[in-house]
């Protein structure tokens, strides 16, 4: 695999190093008129899209533009772009004309015949997301000018999945909130959230779980409302939540916390047996917390590296090999121990 492609992906995902938003993406929608919907494409139109798509970003991006077909990817790196929010578990399934186009310089990538045609992503965060949505929309602009989308007057872009109508954009976070699981107030804020229209999801989207209080909050139906109501709708919503975790942070039993981060070091340097990753991936999250609450001496943005380089694909990229479930343990366990060596409590 080439060397270049493959440092994206471990450079993904693109972290904030503030706040308890760890990750934010914005997306478009969008579909060529042209074309039928991706479910009722046959495979020779959809590879014929994927040509004109390639052809058409490289006619006006100085940028070197790097293809990866799905059919032609090694099955672990796809795995491990699921891992790293990169691509869905349905995108990583074999299927005809599936291609991800990354532009590194734009900070964009293109996902060609997904749910949509086109899913256009930007991934290199500015301070706010109307700044990510202007350079979003200048791209989306210029391949507007060369290749025409499915609009309607009436309902905007059209899409494949009616909740994305209208402008077809979506905003997502990954938001980091253990003070409001452990003092039982993150059920009714996010039933003011679910009222607002906003998604509430664990941390891979639609259908997966929660994992160690991280959830995926998303902007909701696109409908009705401009891009730029959108996100400062999102932001309102991420600020909001943002002040009642740091509300709920002096209810927290912080003598609990010292308990739990003590148990977690304990067992990376004195656990023969390996680390699971549910049980390192709680412990990481418990030393996030400490380092909120002022208990732990260690750079935030390191711990939040953690936790994906502890993953289980991330770990057999690391290693250079495929790893049987017991053998990750170990690497885990090593890798813990490498990291946290300099953590003070």
């Amino acid at each position: 695999m080439d060397d270049k492609l493959l440092n994206l992906i471990l450079d993904e995902p693109f972290l904030l190093d503030r706040g308890v938003t760890f990750t934010r993406r914005l997306r478009i929608a969008r579909n060529i008129k042209k074309y039928p919907f991706p479910h009722q494409m046959s495979e020779k139109q959809a590879e014929r899209l994927v040509e004109e798509v390639i052809d058409t970003v490289s006619s006006f991006i100085d940028d070197n533009c790097l293809i990866s077909h799905m059919v032609e990817t090694d099955r672990l790196i796809r795995s491990l772009m699921v891992e790293r929010h990169i691509i869905s578990p349905e995108f990583a399934e074999d299927g005809f004309g599936k291609t991800l186009i990354w532009l590194p310089s734009c900070g964009l990538r293109i996902l060609v015949n997904e749910e949509d045609h086109l899913r256009i992503c930007f991934y290199k965060q500015r301070d706010n997301s109307s700044g990510d949505w202007d350079l979003l929309d200048i791209f989306d602009n210029r391949l507007s000018e060369r290749i025409e989308y499915a609009f309607d007057r009436e309902f905007g872009f059209l899409t494949s999945c009616p909740t994305n109508l209208g402008t077809a954009l979506r905003i997502s976070s990954i938001a980091f909130l253990p003070a409001l699981k452990m003092t039982g107030r993150i059920n009714r804020i996010f039933d003011t959230v679910f009222r607002l229209g906003f998604i509430i999801r664990g941390f891979y989207g639609e259908g997966s779980p929660s994992i160690a209080n991280f959830y995926q909050i998303a902007s909701g139906n696109a409908l009705g409302k401009t891009e730029d109501e959108i996100c400062e709708n999102f932001e309102a919503v991420m600020f909001a939540i943002e002040q009642q975790e740091t509300e709920s942070l002096s209810d927290v039993n912080v003598a609990s916390i010292k308990r739990k981060i003590k148990i977690f070091m304990d067992r990376v340097f004195g656990n023969a047996s390996g680390i699971s990753f549910e049980q390192a991936i709680s412990g990481i999250a418990m030393l996030l917390f400490g380092k909120k609450l002022g208990i732990i001496q260690m750079e935030e943005s390191s711990l939040r590296r953690l936790v994906y380089k502890i993953m289980p694909v991330s770990l057999q990229i690391e290693a250079g090999a495929h790893l049987k479930e017991e053998d990750q343990k170990m690497a885990r366990t090593r890798m813990l121990q490498k990291e946290l060596g300099r953590v003070y409590v």
